[in-house]
């Protein structure tokens, strides 16, 4: 598995598989996209604005995302910790 973040976009890439075809994208939710291979299985996850709660148990429980990497996400995104990949307000101090 393999974390990218667009700091710029505020969007996450989670690429699940390396090298396996991309058969249609799949949406969870309007921020959430899963490029799915041919018999349904995640190939990766794109999350627009990732510190937000979006459906990671959906994501486990409708494709086939492996089950140590379910654990790693749900330990990134587990309530009450701080999410890795929060958009930094910019604040102008006067």
């Amino acid at each position: 598995m393999m974390l990218r973040y667009d700091q710029t976009a505020d969007a996450l890439y989670i690429t699940l598989r390396e090298g396996v075809a991309i058969a249609r994208t799949e949406q969870l939710d309007p921020g959430t996209l899963v490029d799915v291979d041919r018999v349904g299985g995640a190939v990766g996850v794109e999350v627009i604005r990732p510190a937000r709660s979006w459906p990671l148990d959906d994501l486990v429980e409708q494709f086939d995302v492996p089950a140590g990497d379910a654990e790693v996400l749900r330990s990134l995104w587990s309530v009450g910790q701080p999410y890795p990949f929060a958009k930094q307000e910019l604040v102008e101090v006067v």
